[in-house]
Protein backbone atom coordinates (compact mmCIF):
# COMPACT_ATOMS: atom_id res chain seq x y z
CA UNK A 1 0.00 0.00 0.00
CA UNK A 2 1.04 3.70 -0.68
CA UNK A 3 4.57 4.55 -2.34
CA UNK A 4 8.01 3.97 -1.40
CA UNK A 5 9.70 6.88 -1.05
CA UNK A 6 12.43 6.18 -4.01
CA UNK A 7 9.25 6.19 -6.70
CA UNK A 8 7.68 9.11 -4.59
CA UNK A 9 10.81 11.06 -5.14
CA UNK A 10 10.83 10.27 -8.98
CA UNK A 11 7.55 11.35 -9.09
CA UNK A 12 7.70 14.89 -7.54
CA UNK A 13 10.86 16.90 -7.56
CA UNK A 14 10.98 20.53 -5.62
CA UNK A 15 12.81 22.28 -2.56
CA UNK A 16 11.40 21.97 1.07
CA UNK A 17 8.09 22.64 1.56
CA UNK A 18 7.02 22.75 -2.11
CA UNK A 19 6.76 20.55 -4.85
CA UNK A 20 5.83 20.34 -8.12
CA UNK A 21 4.48 17.69 -9.96
CA UNK A 22 6.08 16.28 -13.08
CA UNK A 23 4.32 15.77 -16.12
CA UNK A 24 1.91 12.93 -15.00
CA UNK A 25 -1.78 13.01 -14.58
CA UNK A 26 -2.02 13.89 -10.98
CA UNK A 27 -4.94 11.59 -10.60
CA UNK A 28 -2.14 8.88 -10.73
CA UNK A 29 -0.04 10.11 -7.43
CA UNK A 30 -0.57 9.85 -4.07
CA UNK A 31 -0.06 12.90 -1.97
CA UNK A 32 2.64 12.51 1.22
CA UNK A 33 1.38 13.02 4.68
CA UNK A 34 2.13 16.70 5.61
CA UNK A 35 1.26 17.94 1.97
CA UNK A 36 -1.73 19.18 0.33
CA UNK A 37 -2.35 19.14 -3.46
CA UNK A 38 -2.70 22.63 -5.21
CA UNK A 39 -3.73 23.30 -8.96
CA UNK A 40 -1.64 27.00 -9.84
CA UNK A 41 -2.93 28.70 -13.00
CA UNK A 42 -4.65 30.51 -15.60
CA UNK A 43 -6.49 29.63 -18.66
CA UNK A 44 -4.57 26.68 -20.37
CA UNK A 45 -1.78 27.06 -18.25
CA UNK A 46 -1.66 25.21 -15.09
CA UNK A 47 0.99 23.30 -12.65
CA UNK A 48 0.10 21.16 -10.00
CA UNK A 49 1.93 21.55 -6.38
CA UNK A 50 2.32 19.82 -2.99
CA UNK A 51 2.80 22.21 -0.66
CA UNK A 52 3.42 21.22 2.65
CA UNK A 53 0.33 22.29 5.27
CA UNK A 54 3.01 24.85 7.48
CA UNK A 55 3.13 26.79 4.44
CA UNK A 56 -0.63 27.32 4.47
CA UNK A 57 -0.99 30.09 7.51
CA UNK A 58 1.59 32.07 5.75
CA UNK A 59 0.67 35.59 4.94
CA UNK A 60 1.24 35.58 1.13
CA UNK A 61 -0.28 31.94 0.67
CA UNK A 62 -3.69 33.34 2.93
CA UNK A 63 -3.43 36.10 -0.33
CA UNK A 64 -3.50 33.38 -2.43
CA UNK A 65 -6.21 31.33 -0.53
CA UNK A 66 -8.04 34.99 -0.59
CA UNK A 67 -7.62 34.74 -4.52
CA UNK A 68 -8.87 31.36 -4.76
CA UNK A 69 -12.19 32.04 -2.87
CA UNK A 70 -13.10 34.87 -4.52
CA UNK A 71 -12.74 33.30 -7.82
CA UNK A 72 -14.21 29.78 -7.33
CA UNK A 73 -15.71 30.16 -4.11
CA UNK A 74 -15.85 28.70 -0.24
CA UNK A 75 -17.74 24.66 -1.95
CA UNK A 76 -15.31 24.08 -4.59
CA UNK A 77 -15.17 20.60 -5.35
CA UNK A 78 -11.79 18.83 -6.05
CA UNK A 79 -7.91 20.11 -5.57
CA UNK A 80 -8.04 23.66 -4.61
CA UNK A 81 -7.25 25.69 -7.27
CA UNK A 82 -5.41 29.12 -6.93
CA UNK A 83 -5.93 31.33 -10.18
CA UNK A 84 -2.29 33.25 -10.33
CA UNK A 85 0.79 32.74 -12.99
CA UNK A 86 2.59 29.89 -12.63
CA UNK A 87 6.06 31.46 -12.88
CA UNK A 88 5.22 34.05 -10.34
CA UNK A 89 4.13 30.69 -8.04
CA UNK A 90 6.89 29.50 -8.56
CA UNK A 91 9.31 32.39 -8.29
CA UNK A 92 7.65 33.40 -4.73
CA UNK A 93 8.32 29.39 -3.69
CA UNK A 94 12.16 29.80 -4.80
CA UNK A 95 12.08 33.39 -2.84
CA UNK A 96 10.58 31.54 0.15
CA UNK A 97 12.61 28.03 0.18
CA UNK A 98 16.10 30.92 0.09
CA UNK A 99 14.69 33.12 2.73
CA UNK A 100 14.25 29.37 4.91
CA UNK A 101 17.90 28.29 3.86
CA UNK A 102 19.54 31.65 5.08
CA UNK A 103 17.69 31.32 8.14
CA UNK A 104 18.92 28.20 8.97
CA UNK A 105 22.40 28.87 7.89
CA UNK A 106 22.85 32.02 10.39
CA UNK A 107 21.62 30.09 13.22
Amino acid sequence: MGLKASKLSKMVVGVRGFKRFEEVESSHLMTPRGYVPICVGMNNDIKYFMVHTKELCHADFLRFLCRSAEEYGFRNQGILRIPYDTKEFEDWMMKRAKKKMLLRSSN
